[in-house]
């Protein structure tokens, strides 16, 4: 009874979710709460948060899972990154989220974060990222369901991969970017789910080689949106990219749009109507300065100056001042960017921002260096028509 209810709840949405998007296609701004946390992993008396977890929306359930924390202490004082395999499932309520998988001990197939993900018509897709063993080529196709999980393979990635990026059009799945063994990649994949005998097909090139990247497609459907994002360099700081790009599916070309206001990347992202939205992010300032001390530090010989360095490093990222809290609003129509007025609780990077009807759904994250949340904030949308 309590599955037939669920599918109806999701029929209904579907059936209402054409009135939404137009309903809320201009959005003037968001109010943000709080709705549930994500509990301490098994063992844990306190919750961390996660990064780099796995989140979606599907069948009107979210599903948390994965991701990464520092349970003991920060990078900084030789603490070490611990990954999970743990699902979380929640339903939406009046008053907020509700925790419904306390049931089962939920777990994913391997400790897995950094994935690409994106919600489908089959389930969520979460393709590459990485545990403690490197980088992933596994894509999962993950069916949450009341209280219980079912799990299915889709065709491996040509290679590992992290910090990718994943939208859908219509049957096929578009995977932007990310990092391989060498570094940020500019390659462009796609497969179709109707035909996942033929695997993942290589699309033309990026502009850029990019990884922690925004992608999206437009409400037309006819274009895919690339957004900001960073490339690591050997030997030097990270570039950090305000460019906009648009693939045109019937032309199949990449042309530049208006960049965003200042270089951005880890930021999460979602399609309103005629609009594209671009939650928090980093600008890159504080990440930049450790980037300079690091690569001060692995050539100083002085071992005086070496602990020096690396003090002014420790001090640089136990301050971190946070992430941008500012909310972008990119026009279709119109090829320009804006920012909402109102500002979230706080920013928070390497998340997905996802979609419940006319609400906005952001769990965990990085809210500062090594510092995660278990927050799932919520952002009701308000509308200006």
């Amino acid at each position: 009874m309590k599955n037939f209810i669920l599918y109806l709840t999701f029929l209904l949405t579907s059936i209402l979710s054409p009135e939404l998007s137009a309903q809320y296609q201009h959005v003037k701004n968001i109010d943000w709460n709080i709705a549930a946390t994500i509990p301490p992993a098994p063992g844990q008396t306190t919750a961390k948060g996660l990064a780099g977890a796995i989140s979606d929306v599907d069948h009107h359930i979210l599903l948390i899972a994965g991701g990464t924390n520092f349970p003991n202490e920060m990078p900084w004082n030789g603490g070490k990154k611990k990954y999970y395999d743990d699902v979380f499932l929640y339903q939406k309520t009046n008053s907020g989220l509700l925790l419904i998988s306390t049931e089962k001990n939920l777990k994913l197939p391997f400790n897995l974060a950094y994935s690409a993900v994106c919600s489908t018509p089959y389930g969520i897709v979460a393709a590459g990222g990485e545990n403690e063993n490197g980088l992933s080529k596994k894509v999962l196709l993950l069916s949450p369901k009341a209280n219980e999980m079912e799990i299915n393979f889709l065709p491996d990635l040509p290679t590992g991969l992290t910090n990718g990026a994943l939208t859908i059009l219509g049957d096929v799945i578009y995977l932007a970017g990310g990092e391989v063994e060498s570094g940020a990649t500019d390659q462009f994949l796609s497969l179709d789910l109707k035909k996942r005998q033929e695997g993942w097909k290589r699309m033309i090139n990026l502009p850029q080689a990019v990884s922690h990247t925004v992608l999206l497609h437009s409400e037309n459907s006819r274009e895919i949106f690339l957004v900001g994002g960073r490339k690591r360099n050997p030997g030097d700081t990270s570039t950090l990219y305000k460019n906009v790009f648009a693939f045109n599916l019937e032309e199949q070309t990449w042309r530049a749009k208006a960049s965003l206001p200042y270089t951005l990347s880890a930021a999460s992202g979602i399609t309103i109507g005629k609009d594209l939205f671009v939650f928090s992010g980093d600008l890159g300032e504080t990440f930049h300065q450790a980037e300079k001390l690091i690569a001060a530090i692995d050539k100083e010989q002085d071992s005086i100056k070496k602990e020096q360095l690396s003090q002014q490093k420790i001090k640089l990222q136990s301050n971190h001042p946070g992430f941008s809290k500012s909310v972008l609003k990119y026009s279709f129509e119109k090829n320009t960017w804006s920012t909402l007025k109102g500002s979230m609780p706080y920013g928070t990077v390497t998340t997905n921002a996802v979609r419940l009807e006319n609400e906005i759904i952001i769990a965990g994250g990085e809210i500062k260096a090594g510092v995660r949340t278990p927050n799932i904030l919520l952002g009701k949308l308000k509308s200006n028509k």
